[in-house]
């Protein structure tokens, strides 16, 4: 009896299995190093052993990691490529486009379309700069990682996993989901009712809509692909397999996707499509959200805070100057609310003259608002917010107007605290579904199974257009079938009631009589 009672007890001081996982996090941006950096640290509190390897593709973002939690020892540095280095000095495309991101004009776009050019070529220059580090590799490969986790935002961490023998593979978006990558693996775009990540429209799309969401999709898509063969081309004398690029991105066991379901618009999903959006996300419900004093004691000065934040791309401090007046008349209109301004130069005085003003170069914005979407219309949809469009900002009334009417009417606070409720009651948690994916990837590896039979069909085939084609033309067929046999039978009734002549030529004739 004692016996039985003591074997349970034991079994819950077993040890788990632990894994050794090789991330493949390139400094390019904080919110991709981010991403990886946090599902880092989902596996690192389950007790598994992450190793992070951090190429540097920006030299301004080389000291980002993104984790808190992976130990020095594990960080793997790679600096960029020289030609790189050179090229992005001379290009200063990251400062040119923070200042022409606030207006719309042709400047900002033939500035983007010369940047993909270089940002393709250097895709390819800092593959194989990667590749050429032989004695990094070869102490990777001697670890036996049993799961390596890229980003496809770069091709070039497939063919790295598999050259040092990793075999099971996650890719991790840390935007929406990639459409070349749901292309590769044969998922629906879905482009006539599923919003691109730079849509401005809803779900609801009229014609033109529609068709500036296919452009706005086809877009990143070729820009991917120019991507993926620049690395693929750069990385040929070192890697010696001949693999495409469709067949590194279907060599990953499942596809995570920075993106909430309960959130995001509803699409059409394959099973290897794992939705963890949220899981960097501290709520009150795991007891991650914690202010310092400092901050606690500003929210706390008065009734209402607001949040002026514009992302990591869109610099306050670079936006013209009528914007920013535009925002400090609608600050000084509103005196009993506490405006955070998130202002990215540093000892700024801008707003010295207003109490109820603070500038700030970071803030702990998961604390102060949990969850977000990812853009303005998805949370319209759900009745949270109000979007507008950056041209108001130069317009101070409608900013206090839409203000007000977010502060006052009770419906916007009604339907974020349904969300939220929503969000905090998930039927499965994004820190478990990553965790869950994971251990399942490295147990059973790139299941066949799970593999979609359309990613193998052309265009033609997946839509469905052959058979259309040979449905119409049967139609046809039939429809002429049809006629001939009608014109049979009128030309023998003709023969029969008139005496071979055509009914025409007798209506003239008793027209005439």
């Amino acid at each position: 009896m004692k016996l039985a009672a003591f074997f349970p007890l034991f079994l819950n001081f077993l040890p788990c299995v632990s894994y050794k996982v090789l991330v493949f996090n390139p400094a390019f941006g904080a919110s991709h190093s981010n991403f990886l950096g946090k599902i880092s640290d989902i596996l690192i509190d389950a007790g598994h052993e992450v190793t992070m390897l951090i190429p540097t593709f920006m030299e301004a973002k080389k000291e980002l990691v993104g984790s808190k939690k992976v130990s020095k020892n594990k960080i793997i540095r790679i600096e960029q490529d020289s030609k790189c280095r050179k090229m992005e000095e001379e290009s200063k495309f990251e400062e040119i486009m923070r200042k022409t991101v606030w207006t719309d004009n042709g400047d900002a776009a033939s500035l983007f379309l010369s940047w993909i050019k270089n940002f393709t070529i250097l895709s390819g220059w800092q593959c194989a700069n990667i590749f050429q580090q032989t004695t990094i590799l070869e102490n990777l490969k001697n670890e036996n990682f049993d799961l390596g986790i890229t980003e496809a935002l770069s091709i070039c961490g497939f063919p790295l996993f598999d050259h040092i023998g990793v075999k099971t593979i996650i890719n991790a978006d840390s935007l929406l989901q990639l459409d070349i990558v749901k292309y590769a693996h044969g998922e629906p775009a879905s482009t006539s009712f599923f919003p691109g990540v730079f849509s401005t429209d809803s779900d609801k799309m009229s014609f033109f809509g529609r068709l500036k969401n296919l452009i706005g999709l086809s877009f990143p898509w070729y820009f991917s692909w120019a991507r993926f063969q620049s690395e693929l081309e750069a990385i040929k004398p070192y890697y010696k397999k001949s693999l495409t690029w469709q067949e590194h991105l279907n060599s990953a066991a499942f596809n995570f996707v920075n993106s909430n379901q309960f959130l995001d618009y509803p699409r059409p999903t394959l099973p290897k499509t794992v939705f963890v959006g949220g899981m960097q996300v501290g709520t009150k419900s795991n007891g991650n959200l914690k202010l310092d004093k400092e901050w606690d004691s500003l929210l706390n000065t008065r009734q209402q805070n607001i949040l002026v934040s514009f992302g990591s791309l869109a610099f306050s401090s670079e936006m013209p100057d009528e914007f920013k007046n535009s925002l400090l008349e609608v600050f000084t209109s509103m005196p009993d609310v506490t405006f955070i301004w998130k202002y990215e130069e540093e000892n700024a005085t801008l707003a010295d003259h207003l109490p109820n003003v603070k500038l700030t170069t970071w803030m702990p914005q998961n604390a102060l608002l949990g969850d977000q979407p990812r853009n303005a219309h998805m949370l319209t949809r759900h009745g949270g917010a109000l979007q507008l469009d950056k041209s108001q900002l130069a317009k101070p009334k409608d900013i206090r107007n839409a203000v007000l009417t977010v502060i006052n009417d009770e419906s916007y606070k009604k339907n974020a605290e349904k969300l939220a409720e929503i969000l905090r009651s998930l039927p499965n948690q994004p820190k478990d579904a990553v965790l869950k994916h994971c251990e399942f990837a490295v147990k059973f590896g790139n299941l066949e199974t799970l593999k979609s039979e359309g990613r193998n069909l052309n265009f033609v085939q997946y839509y469905s257009i052959d058979i259309l084609v040979v449905v119409v033309s049967l139609l046809l067929a039939l429809l002429a079938i049809i006629f001939c046999i009608f014109r049979f039978i009128f030309r023998k009734l003709c023969k029969l009631f008139f005496g071979g002549k055509r009914s025409g030529y007798i209506l003239a004739d008793r027209r005439m009589d």
